[in-house]
């Protein structure tokens, strides 16, 4: 420290001719206790301090005698570069500072080098008090990291670690002070070669280690660097992944499980059947998005229902559902019908003009079903509606944005009319985004009575009865083919409970079709020619086995219906030389 830097700056100066109580002015003005006494070429030639004035007074001076007659005029001066440690030994009762052009430039008394070092000493406590609690913060931080923290010097010496390292290691091994490569976690070896790369590279460095248990931690170094931009401190962080892997294999488990819950929650969905089951799932996971949707299989088998389900599971659910039978209007009304109309637009039209059904739809779903039967005229607009999102009525000029989802269904080979030149190959491609097809009841046969259960508490609810089925017309439903699938289903048990004088309906209540299918459908034995028993036995329970087999497709049913344990079956399968795959 240069005496410079504890001087009184730039002093106030007295001429020699000024008396002692110019003096005491100057004191009270500038609340110093010397100044320096100049000629009239502005040169030093004495100093007068506060002391030495009041000696004067006490040895008769007066505030009126020249500060000439009292200055002391045994001055000590020094150059203000001069180290402070070169004159520490030295009385210090005042000094004349001068500068390199040999020009008075200040002055130092105890009084102001006290003053000097006790203010020195109290901004030194205030930035102690306030590193102190920096400090403090910046342990709180890092001790409130959940990632274990560890900070090394460039040296490989472990500073210190926080609370998150321990819970990362299995013994309470207390690492400050120790190497880095003596540090007891699995994950030793990654950690310095982090380490070491942060020290070349000079910037943040990434590795990840996968234990043995499965255990995963992300490793993270960063350098602290010093004006030289090299590395003096390298913060590792350790983040364990192993938790947050576990809650994901959870989350995606739980996921699963609540949409196989949300499938077997759809109310208006009657189902057990695994083939029908994928289909639900294909329909709640589609109605997520706004994909076009074609819905194909037979007639009666419930595609307005899966419809009505996509739109009622997704985020058009308070929009309007307007259903649309392509094949049930005249041609000449289907185009106003979907696209609606102006006033004045032909003979017999509304006044007022009339909006279609696409345009009712927006912000909802349209469904166009039996879209198979759409005349080829309509299918070339229809696909622009759909390209474009937007309609023009008929007689109108200005076009209307459309905002909705198509759904469409049919039950016809819409790839086969395509070859045929019955519907248009482009439209095709626009209404097939995602293909569902629903399967026929005769296909998904442990859905069958589930449904009649369904429709016959429906319609006892409906005209307050209470009737139930009999085993033997359980029996016989399994076994029917269904040709109008759940509709035939549903008129079926309608007509049975309507019908029906007693609470049980029996066999000979169902209609003469039905059982004339089922008649008709019993296997027939005939007989070219005589063989031992034995061998005709054998061949009539390979065809019955092989016949439930491809019928039922399950081992357990196929046992049920020909009346003996799925274990027997299975024996007697293999003893004939019949392949059984589940």
């Amino acid at each position: 420290m240069k005496v410079k830097q504890v001087m009184l700056e730039n002093p106030r100066t007295l001429h020699r001719s000024k008396t002692l109580g110019d003096a005491s002015d100057l004191y009270k003005q500038t609340k110093v206790n010397c100044a320096p006494i100049v000629d009239d070429n502005n040169n030093v030639v004495g100093i007068l301090t506060v002391f030495r004035l009041l000696e004067a007074l006490e040895s008769g001076a007066t505030f009126s005698t020249s500060v000439e007659e009292v200055m002391d005029r045994n001055l000590q001066i020094i150059n203000e570069d001069t180290n402070f440690s070169q004159i520490r030994h030295k009385p210090i009762d005042r000094l004349l500072i001068f500068n390199r052009n040999n020009q008075l430039s200040g002055v130092l008394t105890r009084i102001d080098l006290i003053n000097k070092v006790h203010k020195a000493l109290e901004n030194t406590e205030d930035k102690l008090a306030e590193a102190f609690e920096t400090n403090k913060k910046l342990k709180s931080i890092i001790e409130a990291s959940y990632d274990g923290i560890i900070v090394v010097d460039k040296y490989g010496i472990v500073q210190m670690v926080n609370s998150s390292y321990f819970r990362l290691q299995t013994s309470l091994h207390e690492p400050n002070g120790k190497s880095l490569s003596d540090i007891p976690l699995e994950c030793c070896h990654q950690i310095n070669k982090v380490f070491q790369e942060v020290l070349q590279k000079r910037k943040v460095v990434f590795d990840r280690f996968r234990g043995k248990d499965f255990s995963e931690l992300a490793i993270t170094g960063s350098p602290v660097l010093d004006e030289q931009n090299h590395p003096t401190l390298v913060v590792i962080g350790l983040r364990d992944y192993t938790e947050l892997n576990k809650i994901k294999l959870q989350s995606a488990r739980y996921s699963q499980e609540l949409k196989s819950l949300r499938t077997k929650d759809q109310k208006e969905l009657i189902f057990h059947d695994t083939a029908m089951e994928l289909v639900v799932q294909k329909v709640l996971r589609v109605a997520e998005v706004d994909s076009t949707v074609l819905l194909t299989g037979e007639s009666g088998v419930g595609k307005e229902v899966i419809a009505r389900t996509i739109h009622n599971s997704s985020t058009r659910a308070e929009g309007p559902f307007i259903e649309i039978n392509c094949g049930a209007i005249p041609e000449n009304l289907l185009e106003s019908e979907l696209f609606g109309y102006e006033k004045g637009a032909f003979t017999g039209a509304n006044k007022e003009g009339k909006p279609g059904m696409m345009e009712l739809a927006n912000g909802g779903t349209l469904f166009l079903d039996e879209v198979g039967d759409l005349p080829l005229t309509l299918q070339v607009k229809l696909l622009r509606a759909l390209q474009e999102q937007e309609i023009y009525r008929i007689g109108g000029r200005n076009a209307i944005k459309l905002d909705i989802r198509i759904l469409a269904a049919t039950n016809k080979d819409l790839e086969k009319m395509i070859v045929e030149k019955k519907f248009r190959e482009d439209l095709y491609y626009r209404l097939n985004v995602v293909p569902i097809h629903i399967p026929p009841l005769r296909e998904r046969k442990s859905d069958i009575l589930p449904l009649a259960m369904h429709f016959l508490e429906r319609f006892n609810l409906k005209y307050n009865f209470r009737k139930s089925f009999s085993s033997e017309v359980c029996k016989l439903f399994e076994k029917y083919s269904w040709p109008g699938n759940v509709r035939e289903l549903a008129n079926l048990v309608e007509r049975l409970v309507i019908m029906t004088e007693q609470d049980i309906i029996y066999p000979d209540q169902l209609p003469e079709t039905f059982l004339k299918q089922h008649t008709t459908g019993s296997m027939q034995i005939e007989i070219d020619k005589i063989i031992p028993l034995k061998d005709a036995r054998e061949q009539v329970e390979t065809e019955l086995i092989i016949k439930a087999f491809k019928e039922y497709g399950s081992l357990r049913r196929a046992g049920e219906a020909l009346g003996v344990a799925h274990s027997t079956l299975l024996r007697k399968a293999r003893s004939l030389g019949i392949h059984y795959e589940d």
